[in-house]
């Protein structure tokens, strides 16, 4: 049975969580009556009503759509509200529990209007995203970063390494780096990273006849990607792992922090989690280990393939701000949902008789939900056929994984 390494400070009075929620539960009333005044004065619940028959039909149809958005944001920020005082709790306690539990009720938001889009036509999917933002709604072009896979580029008046240059100097350089330091903060666990990093340069092979986005040059996809990008984020990931893990923290600061640095290192540490858990996965030590563990690294890939094919079929441009949101909610929930899962799997009372956690199965909801919107409103766009490279590579694979499995 894989074990966890776990060290909690216990504040004099209780465990820090206990106290947290105590305050939580006894300012629950308060907060609600104070939130119900605030709902009462922006919804003009005693406001005179308005003559509709007096404005013309330009002020009318802003006057309803201005209404619709503020009824959207009130009936998410009541939902997130609820969410904060009533949530399902979780391990992380810091800055705050109701922090995770707002970040819970984002998902569930999140999942709710991917089930909306799913029930739309294609177009009027489009249309909802251009409601929410003006300038969505317009067909992307495709962009192939493997048209020009040369390195040294002579005749080019700008640079004679323009195509590294624009590869190296583009908008997702750093943004990559960043993604798998936090993929390694969530998954903290080496073996993991490396398969889930070379096997989704595998999965833009495989999907390239179908994205040009993923038609990338070889040094683009190997050296700048795994070996470089790749690279330093999973190895800042892991140093920070290390250097938290095991630690004793005074979380409560019953300690008097002395001089600037311990004051600001008292802050930062107020937004890390009371305890850093070290999973051991151990992908190899059995058959039924190695499925549960490339259960984990599927749920990733997919995650990382919806982004690209959501973007593609409801006419999201890549830097638009609904895909950083995106990615701040998956970001934001994947260290809670890791954890409930790694629970989950190496429970004493075994699976059958274990309950998923709720970020975890939240996160195997929104998955399926993303691979439904894509089929549907992707329909017509993905009917180039399966280059026969890429069906004998996969059935090789599948073939070898099978003997291990069955050995």
């Amino acid at each position: 049975m894989a074990m966890v390494k776990c060290v909690k400070s216990v504040p004099k009075g209780g465990t820090e969580k206990e106290s947290l929620e105590k305050t939580v539960k006894s300012g629950s009333l308060v907060a609600l009556f104070v939130c119900a005044m605030l709902l009462i004065v922006l919804s003009g619940a005693f406001k005179p009503a308005v003559d509709m028959s007096s404005l013309t039909p330009t002020e009318r149809d802003a006057m309803r759509t201005g209404n619709l958005k503020s009824s959207l944001i009130a009936v998410c920020a009541s939902y997130l509200l609820y969410s904060a005082l009533q949530g399902p709790n979780t391990h992380m306690v810091r800055p705050h529990p109701a922090v995770w539990k707002v970040m819970h009720g984002l998902f569930v938001l999140y999942l709710l209007f991917l089930v909306f889009l799913l029930c739309q036509e294609t177009g009027d999917a489009r249309m909802v995203l251009k409601f929410l933002s003006s300038d969505l709604g317009v067909e992307l072009p495709e962009r192939a970063y493997g048209e020009d896979c040369r390195i040294y580029t002579p005749e080019d008046p700008e640079s004679k390494f323009r195509v590294l240059r624009d590869t190296v100097f583009d908008e997702f350089f750093v943004g990559h780096i960043l993604g798998w330091y936090g993929k390694a903060i969530a998954l903290r666990n080496l073996p993991l990273l490396w398969a889930y990093s070379v096997t989704f340069e595998l999965m833009e092979l495989t999907f390239q006849h179908w994205l040009k986005n993923f038609n990338e040059c070889w040094w683009d996809s190997w050296v700048l990607d795994v070996a470089m990008c790749n690279f330093f984020g999973i190895s800042l990931g892991m140093m920070t792992v290390r250097f938290f893990e095991g630690r004793f923290y005074d979380w409560m600061g019953t300690k008097d922090s002395k001089g600037l640095s311990g004051k600001v290192r008292q802050g930062l540490q107020l937004f890390t989690p009371a305890t850093w858990d070290s999973y051991i996965w151990n992908p190899t030590s059995s058959p039924l280990r190695f499925t549960q563990c490339a259960f984990v690294v599927l749920v990733c890939l997919v995650f990382e393939l919806n982004a690209f094919f959501l973007k593609f079929v409801l006419w999201i441009p890549p830097p638009h701000l609904l895909n950083h949101i995106r990615l701040a909610l998956w970001f934001g929930i994947s260290n809670v949902s890791t954890s409930e899962y790694y629970v989950f799997i190496t429970s004493k009372e075994g699976m059958h008789l274990t309950k998923m956690g709720a970020n975890a199965w939240l996160v195997v909801a929104a998955m399926i939900i993303e691979i439904l919107v894509v089929l549907k409103h992707g329909r017509g766009m993905f009917e180039a056929p399966w280059p026969k490279r890429v069906l004998w590579f996969w059935g090789a694979f599948a073939t070898i994984i099978g003997v291990w499995l069955t050995r």
